[in-house]
This record gives structure tokens, C-alpha cells and sequence, in this order.
């Protein structure tokens, strides 16, 4: 009888995740998290839960294992796909239970299938990450293995990274094209386009790439300009509407990359749309609503309609 017990235990657990082993998921339950004390003392905050469903994925990335979260609205149907690429590096910054309930729930109770991948060598991952090296292949691989589930409608993909995850729309857009990918849009919160830049004016950055970018000491200028779109706007597809959001105040991510980023951009004919934001900082909080304002608007626009039309190059500037 014990046998059996356990039998049905272990057939119970893996039945619980998809059959395709490149794409795995199964039910996340946050009730005995941390983050479910918040929710209980705020419900108001948190109604749109009861419209999605939450998940912890796991898929496969050049052979290594790697993980993740995903959010999806409980309703049945096919929803454009949103890749969040997280911010930080290593345990800093890592998917937590309450990235899906905070982050990745929103978005998803407004009509779309939110994933996000932990990176190699990050939240039980295999691997070592790269800040932006081999670890953006997991950003494509999460994108084509997505399409599993039953309700991921990979057609209409968008990217939204903040920080370092800014930069890894980047390199994931850089190459768009040769992956096959249908990426529809992006946005990038406080993202890095001139990683120079950004060690200079927060030298701790250069210490996490000394610490995991491979052979960083001996090709440091060139680690550098692989990791910043700036160097390589040209490449970017001009036919993605790119929403950029960066704070004057941006204590992490200089400021001073934007402006030159953005005339390169005009440069090379790359649509897009730049907001900055005065007294904030790095995640944009005290204009949050704004900021979220901002994101619904492109999502829904240029992703959920599958809207084509040119966006009007334009930059804004919030109090």
C-alpha cells in the first residue's frame, strides 16, 4: 500500500507540468509564500489574481536546465506572449513568488501570457551567467519553447526588461530576425545601452563583470560594446516600436547614455518612443501610474492589436 502511495504521489507531481520536456510547467502556489501576508492585508491591491493563473517553468537552453515564472489568464483562449527579462545579476534580483504575483499578474489579467526566465546559473538554473553574454540565448530559447503551452499565442511576442534586462532586449532584437522570432515590441525601464557608461557611474557594475563575463580583463572595451546597443543601433529593426523610460535621477543606469542613444536611433531610422522622468528613480516609482499608463498603452497598441503603423519618433520629458 505504501508502494502505491508513493506511486501516485510521483505520478501526481509529474503530471502536473506539460509533457514537452523543452518547455515544462507546473502550478505556483502562493498562499504559503512570504509575499502572501501582503496580499491578505491588501487584497484591494491584488484583485486581479483571481483572473490568472501562476507557474513555475522550466525549459531547455543549450542543453542546460533553466527556470523560471509565468502568469496567463484563467479564461481559455490564444494571448500574445510578453518575455519580462529581469534585472540584476546572480541572486540579485532573482524570479521570486512575488515577481509573478507583483510583476508578471498585472500584465497577464489585461489579456496576455507573461513569462520569465531566471537565467543561467540563477534560481536553481544551470549554467554561469554572462551579464549578457551566452545567458541571452536562454531570453530566445524561453521565447520559442514558450509556444508549449496551450495558450501562449508566440505570433505576438514583446519584450519588457528593466536594467540589465533593458539591455538584454537588445541583444535579443539585435538578432531578432535571425531567430525566427516574432517580436512585435519592447520596452525597456532605467535599460543599459552604454555599458561603459553605466560603470562609470555606478562602479559596482564593473565588478560584477570582471566576476562573470568570461575573459572581461583582457577584452574589456570589446566585452563592453557587445553588451551596448549603442554601438550597434544600426542593427536594431527599424519596424519595432521601441518604448524607452529612464529617469533624470537614475542612480544605477547614468542618464547621460540616453540622449546620445536616442540620436542614434534617429539616426538609423529605428522607431521608438523616449519618456524621461525628472526626481526618480532607477525603477521610476514616483510615477509609477504614468509608467504603467505607458506600458498598457504600447502593449495593447503595438502587440495585443498587432498595430503596424509608424510610430511618430517623439520624446517627452514628466515632471
Amino acid at each position: 500500500m505504501k508502494k502505491i502511495f508513493i506511486v501516485l504521489i510521483a505520478f501526481s507531481f509529474l503530471s502536473s507540468f506539460s509533457q514537452n520536456e523543452n518547455f515544462t510547467f507546473s502550478q505556483l502556489d502562493y498562499v504559503n509564500t512570504p509575499i502572501y501576508k501582503q496580499i491578505k492585508k491588501h487584497p484591494e491591491n491584488y484583485r486581479y489574481l483571481d483572473s490568472v493563473e501562476l507557474f513555475r517553468i522550466q525549459y531547455l537552453s543549450e542543453d542546460l536546465k533553466i527556470t523560471g515564472l509565468m502568469a496567463a489568464p484563467k479564461i481559455d483562449g490564444k494571448f500574445p506572449v510578453i518575455i519580462y527579462n529581469r534585472g540584476g545579476n546572480r541572486n540579485y534580483g532573482q524570479l521570486l513568488v512575488s515577481s509573478a504575483t507583483d510583476i508578471l499578474s498585472p500584465i497577464a489579467a489585461r489579456g496576455y501570457v507573461v513569462v520569465a526566465s531566471n537565467y543561467r546559473g540563477n534560481g536553481g538554473s544551470d549554467g554561469k551567467e554572462e551579464f549578457g553574454g551566452s545567458d541571452v540565448t536562454d531570453v530566445v530559447n524561453l521565447a520559442k519553447n514558450v509556444g508549449t503551452f496551450h495558450k501562449a499565442d508566440t505570433s505576438r511576442i514583446g519584450l519588457l526588461g528593466i536594467s540589465r534586462g533593458g539591455m538584454m532586449n537588445y541583444l535579443v532584437l539585435k538578432h531578432a530576425h535571425d531567430f525566427g522570432l516574432n517580436i512585435k515590441c519592447a520596452i525597456a525601464i532605467g535599460g543599459i545601452v552604454d555599458l561603459e557608461k553605466t560603470i562609470e557611474h555606478h562602479s559596482e557594475i564593473g565588478t560584477v563583470c570582471e566576476e562573470i563575463i568570461p575573459n572581461y580583463s583582457a577584452n574589456k572595451i570589446a566585452e563592453q560594446q557587445k553588451r551596448s546597443a549603442i554601438f550597434w543601433t544600426q542593427e536594431l529593426p527599424k519596424n519595432i516600436p521601441l518604448l524607452i523610460l529612464h529617469s533624470y535621477d537614475d542612480a544605477a543606469v547614468a542618464y547621460e547614455q540616453i540622449p546620445p542613444f536616442i540620436d542614434s536611433l534617429e539616426k538609423y531610422n529605428v522607431n521608438y518612443k523616449h519618456i524621461a522622468y525628472k526626481k526618480d528613480n532607477h525603477g521610476i516609482v514616483k510615477h509609477q501610474l504614468h509608467v504603467k499608463e505607458q506600458i498598457n498603452y504600447w502593449l495593447d497598441n503595438y502587440l495585443k492589436s498587432s498595430n503596424t503603423a509608424t510610430v511618430i519618433n517623439t520624446n517627452e520629458i514628466v515632471d
